[in-house]
């Protein structure tokens, strides 16, 4: 991964940042439409409901063919800490937890957005760590240790651990 001084690194990011609308103005096929409506009941719009963080998460790592051992190691997660991840559906993971398993699993950047707002998270234009998460998924560096080493140099923070 290329290291930009920090004035070059928010000018690169800055014409990108308004091509990335939100939400999503085109189909993409990875989050499920939403379907509010006052013509439709509640009921039937709750039926609706997407696909859940775990079951996407699982369901990408099975895409992916990779090992689960292999998945923890490339987010920098800890094996107890990604057993929770997996056997309690309704674990709530940390927004950063959900950035390293974007990274592991080499997911792009619709995806990553997918993944993210299936646990409730959203990548933020305000964030140092979210601008640089996205640049690293954007320019495909997909090395969580190099990655670290640019978010600790410009925020004091890691992704995993």
């Amino acid at each position: 991964m290329r290291v930009l001084p920090e004035e070059a690194f928010y000018e690169e990011m800055l014409p990108r940042e308004a091509e990335d609308n939100y939400p999503l103005e085109e189909d993409t096929g990875l989050a499920e439409p939403c379907m509010l409506s006052a013509d439709i009941s509640l009921e039937d719009q709750l039926s609706n409901i997407g696909v859940s963080f775990h079951d996407k998460l699982f369901e990408l790592i099975d895409e992916s063919h990779l090992d689960n051992k292999d998945v923890w190691k490339r987010a920098n997660l800890d094996r107890k800490h990604f057993s929770k991840i997996q056997c309690d559906q309704n674990y709530h993971p940390k927004k950063k937890t959900v950035m390293a398993l974007c990274i592991a699993l080499k997911l792009d950047l619709e995806q990553s957005r997918d993944l993210l707002a299936r646990a409730d998270w959203a990548f933020s234009p305000s964030s140092k760590v979210d601008l640089i998460v996205q640049k690293a998924i954007i320019d495909k560096q997909y090395d969580i240790m190099q990655l670290n080493v640019t978010l600790f140099k410009y925020t004091n923070e890691i992704l995993g651990v």
